[in-house]
């Protein structure tokens, strides 16, 4: 992946170069406007490219389920994992408590992590989650009891969840 990433690094460095080579021009035709055009829809598509593999997701994402990291970011989610521990909505989650919360919902699949993180942390109902998802409202209360059995097997098991 590396040199993947490597070659796309190149090849958008070349895309630069050779769009201020037809900036440079002192005037310019209508090819050139066309080139130019053309040269800035590739470095587009190469920067969003690059952000794409730099991060293993979707640049274009805007979901909560498909950012990087949107189930750390809710200090409601602590309360859901630990419920003897209070977390404020003005308070932003220290790196500590979101290593801690990866480290908890590191076994679950996707969809799990889904389903809990929208009943639990979000408060949506499983109707509502069973909507968004495209589930039924049986298959979101299995996946919320199935995150829900990891969830205490990981704090059991776990040597830096022991408190």
């Amino acid at each position: 992946m590396r040199k993947l990433i490597y070659e796309y690094k190149q090849s958008l460095r070349a895309l630069k170069e050779m769009k201020a080579a037809i900036e440079a021009k002192s005037e310019l035709l209508e090819q050139d406007i066309q080139d130019k055009t053309l040269i800035n829809s590739m470095i587009s598509e190469v920067e969003f490219a690059l952000q794409w593999m730099m991060s293993g997701r979707n640049p274009d994402a805007r979901r909560g389920a498909d950012r990087t990291g949107a189930y750390t970011l809710d200090p409601k989610l602590i309360e859901a994992v630990v419920p003897n521990q209070v977390a404020s909505e003005e308070r932003k989650l220290t790196a500590h408590e979101q290593w801690l919360l990866d480290d908890v919902l590191a076994d679950l699949t996707a969809r799990e992590r889904d389903v809990f993180t929208l009943v639990k942390a979000e408060g949506l109902t499983y109707e509502y989650t069973a909507e968004l998802l495209g589930l039924t409202k049986s298959s979101v209360q299995t996946y919320l009891e199935r995150a829900e059995r990891k969830i205490e097997g990981r704090k059991t098991g776990s040597l830096f969840l022991v408190s």
